[in-house]
């Protein structure tokens, strides 16, 4: 039966109704772990297992290694393997709004229709991904997004200074640039449309610097002429080859007397004294594990008897030649959300999100389809893509990663979920996962980013 747009509406309603009746019935869950200078005696060298060698298990591997500890990094895909290897590069100061904003319920029909939206589900995933879908509308609410913002700036204000900190210890600086980011508008109602996130970012501390079109112009020359709008964020930083990143972290743990595994964890056990890890290739004891294995860290979950509403955001990249005439930082053509990034191996261009599953095959369709308004967006733009690329984004539907001590299992600490700001809070979160192993206080409150938290109020 073809689903038309009024009954789809229909449908939906009523799969809302039901849901979030259900939803809204949950029992929070509040029991949060917050470290005391007891909990362990400060100075004590352990052994720990890093799950995981994307930005924040390889951020954190070098912050532990700082703090004195024997560290032994753990991943099947290698150095950033995973979403860490193909994302647009973006470190993004004081980052605070969450994935989703008020209204999303609404454009749920179009992410099932239109094929080539910024958000887009496929059909046949769609009855899986709606209780997530559901509480991510729960927590789009403003009042929640208040909070949301709140927890976020907790550890997004400290972005900057901890990459910092990591590039005080990996000598990776000249992969990083301070060029900000920009949004361009190709009509003044597309730029309207924003005005809201816009208040909201400059209310929490952001700084952003609205454009004309001449402005727009001067900072990059090399963009087509059609753009009335343009929004920078100056502070933001870029990072022209997040993989070199990552792979100068774990060649730094290594120097320094680490270890990396390039075997899947199976299971995680929790001990009396310390936890092992389960390989196919035998156990291993540690005294400390931490779990940063992104999209694939819910199964290591489930090892330890507890789950956590985890979802995989999918997101395509194509690259492409680098022109000549290219543009100086990434720029994302709001109305399209098409962004351009002038990455060290070409011009990579990244769209949108997609829901079908972790494990599901690509479809690079959309990102063939827009690339038509990639060369309308930047002229200069030619020749055939030389690759393509799927990642997944690790997501809660709260937009709050997940960060601390796992429930009942003080020496497992879990570092993931970060969705579209994990290369941006990447070192930040190596800080806390160091200041926990160590016995310290972190910096920023972590009962917002609990795994026992309500997902839902």
């Amino acid at each position: 039966m073809a689903w038309t747009k009024p009954f789809l509406y229909e449908f939906i309603l009523l799969t809302v109704w039901f849901y979030g009746g259900a939803a809204l019935r949950l029992k929070p869950l509040m029991v949060d772990f917050i470290p005391t200078q007891n909990s362990q005696i400060r100075g004590t060298s352990h052994s720990v297992a890093v799950i995981g060698a994307g930005i924040v298990g390889a951020s954190s591997a070098v912050f532990l290694q700082a703090a004195g500890h024997k560290v032994t990094l753990w991943d099947p895909r290698g150095p950033a393997g995973g979403a860490s290897y193909g994302n647009a590069g973006i470190v993004e100061a004081s980052s605070c709004l969450p994935i989703a904003t008020p209204g999303i319920l609404r454009e749920i029909p179009s992410m099932l229709l239109d094929k080539n939206g910024p958000v887009i589900i496929r059909p046949s995933y769609f009855p899986a991904a709606l209780p997530w879908l559901m509480r991510l509308v729960l927590a789009t609410r403003w009042s929640k997004i208040e909070t949301t913002a709140r927890a976020l700036l907790s550890l997004s204000q400290n972005a900057l200074k901890a990459y910092d900190s990591l590039l005080d210890i990996v000598p990776a600086r000249d992969v990083i640039h301070d060029v900000g980011r920009l949004s361009v508008y190709s009509t003044e109602a597309g730029f309207a449309a924003g005005a809201a996130s816009r208040r909201f970012a400059t209310d929490h501390g952001m700084s952003l610097d609205i454009l004309d079109e001449a402005a727009i112009h001067d900072i990059e020359p090399h963009l087509a002429p059609i753009f009335c709008k343009g929004v920078l964020q100056p502070h933001s930083r870029f990072v022209s080859n997040p993989k070199r990143l990552v792979d100068a972290c774990v060649a730094h743990v290594l120097a320094q007397g680490g270890a990396f595994r390039p075997s899947a964890v199976v299971r995680i056990e929790s001990r009396e004294r310390g936890c092992a890890i389960v390989t196919d290739a035998g156990t291993f004891p540690f005294d400390k594990i931490v779990v940063a294995s992104g999209a694939w860290s819910e199964p290591l979950c489930q090892s330890l008897g507890f789950s956590v509403p985890l979802e995989s955001e999918r997101g395509y990249h194509l690259l492409l030649p680098q022109p000549a005439q290219t543009l100086r930082r990434p720029t994302v053509w709001a109305e399209r959300y098409i962004n351009l990034c002038p990455m060290e191996e070409g011009l990579r261009m990244t769209v949108g999100v997609e829901y079908a599953g972790r494990d599901a095959p690509p479809d690079y369709g959309r990102a063939h389809r827009l690339l038509a308004h990639a060369r309308t967006m930047l002229p200069s733009l030619a020749g055939e893509p030389q690759s393509e690329w799927l990642g997944l984004r690790p997501s809660l539907p709260d937009s709050l990663p997940v960060l601390g001590p796992a429930p009942g299992h003080p020496n497992v600490i879990l570092a993931f979920g970060h969705n579209h700001i994990g290369l941006t809070l990447g070192p930040a979160t190596g800080q806390v996962v160091a200041d926990l192993v160590s016995g310290q206080i972190p910096a920023p409150d972590l009962a917002p980013f609990s795994p026992k938290r309500s997902y839902v109020r």
